[in-house]
């Protein structure tokens, strides 16, 4: 089945050089951060956490659906990531809709401000 801007494995490679990137712009060296290798047909991208061994995996997804996938749009998921990992902590009981508002807005002013 083909889906709508599919990444490839050059995309998902790319993927990752911006999730180090940004581990390190958000100093999140106290985390490993690792990919998983099964890829998720529901989200752009997704994080799960093992807390006590501080570990958070990523998944990407298999397609970006209606965003077109750029370097851009590459960087941007990556971030919103890792910016889940980041507030991880500081959310003892996350409500998903202000984590991501937050998200959301930390996202847009980093992006513009790391070109």
């Amino acid at each position: 089945m083909a889906y709508v801007n599919e990444l490839t494995d050059a995309d998902c490679l790319a993927f990752d050089g911006y999730v180090q990137k940004w581990q390190r712009l958000l100093n999140l060296s106290d985390w490993r951060i690792e990919r998983a290798d099964k890829r998720t047909k529901r989200a752009m991208a997704e994080v799960t956490f093992d807390k006590p061994a501080r570990l958070a995996t990523y998944r990407i997804g298999t397609s970006f659906g209606a965003c077109q996938v750029t370097p851009d749009s590459l960087e941007r998921t990556a971030l919103h990531e890792l910016l889940h990992v980041l507030l991880h902590d500081a959310l003892e009981d996350p409500n998903d809709s202000t984590e991501h508002r937050v998200i959301n807005v930390l996202e847009k002013l980093l992006m513009e401000r790391h070109r």
